[in-house]
């Protein structure tokens, strides 16, 4: 009996664990200018529902906006560049748009200003 727990535990492991590491395969996306990688990855913490009371979902979702922000900020710096290849212009813009087709919530510390 305790067995089939630990590998009950372990399977729901399994099934949430791509939507734990999102967050940090947001950033280390983003660092490296991979833009729609970070907004595939970001869309993994969607199915997390806004009235899920579990904390650790919550904060991964809450963790993955930031990084969205992170690279909604980062492309449209690079769309203010002065130099900027035909191409990198329109990756920038078609992952922009995918961005905020994505409906990324407002940053709470934003709100208070």
């Amino acid at each position: 009996n305790e067995v089939r727990k630990v590998q009950s535990a372990l399977a729901v492991l399994q099934r949430v664990a791509p939507m734990l590491q999102a967050p940090y395969l947001m950033r280390q996306h983003v660092e490296n200018g991979r833009f729609s990688a970070a907004l595939k990855a970001y869309r993994r913490v969607l199915v997390i529902d806004e009235h899920c009371n579990i904390e650790l979902l919550n904060h991964v979702k809450d963790q993955a906006a930031e990084c969205a922000r992170e690279a909604r900020r980062e492309l449209e710096g690079r769309l203010a560049q002065d130099k900027i290849t035909v191409n990198a212009l329109l990756d920038a813009i078609r992952d922009l748009a995918e961005l905020l087709e994505l409906d990324i919530p407002r940053d709470p510390k934003e709100a208070e200003k």
